[in-house]
């Protein structure tokens, strides 16, 4: 079975120690709260691409604040990888980007039977054909961006390699969605 990671924060979710409205839910972990928003339609397209994937949650956050919102979120049959299961980025960016790497052959040695989604460029770096690019998401009650992707990624499964130039699977998806 193909092999799908997913990045956590701002990819799936929202966190921030500010309360952000009515649907953030206040978690405590090491006396520290802070307040998660699902992505709009996250439960639904973590439902569809567990059938289709051996799917990786994959958090540079700490290991048990992604536990505790996973709780929250309540699904079976996916793999949580926190900061922990993380390489420190080599060299570190300058940038002052993310100082951590989520190296895909951790997970396989094939990397044409993976792909990692996130809204960091930075984690594909030395992995530019594994990446989807997915839009930052901070709380925008109107964002389709999962919807969009389970297309992509329905049409991604079944091709013979999932490695590729991912830069324009919005507009693929507008063609595949067309038809």
């Amino acid at each position: 079975m193909k092999k799908l990671v997913l990045d956590f924060d701002e990819t799936l979710v929202y966190s921030s120690t500010q309360v952000m409205g009515v649907n953030s839910v206040p978690f405590t972990v090491n006396d520290t709260t802070f307040y998660t928003m699902l992505r709009p339609r996250a439960k639904e397209f973590l439902k569809f691409v567990r059938q289709k994937f051996e799917v990786c949650v994959w958090s540079t956050g700490k290991q048990a604040y992604l536990d505790a919102v996973w709780d929250y979120i309540a699904l079976d049959g996916f793999t949580l990888w926190g900061r922990e299961q993380c390489r420190q980025a080599d060299p570190p960016p300058a940038n002052g980007g993310e100082p951590y790497e989520k190296p895909l052959r951790q997970l396989t040695d094939d990397l044409s039977q993976i792909v990692l989604v996130d809204n960091s460029p930075s984690m594909f770096a030395k992995c530019p054909l594994n990446g989807i690019l997915c839009r930052t998401w901070r709380g925008d009650p109107h964002d389709t961006e999962l919807e969009h992707l389970s297309y992509y990624l329905e049409w991604l499964e079944r091709q013979p390699s999932m490695q590729r130039d991912h830069h324009a699977w919005r507009l693929e998806t507008l063609c595949l969605r067309s038809r």
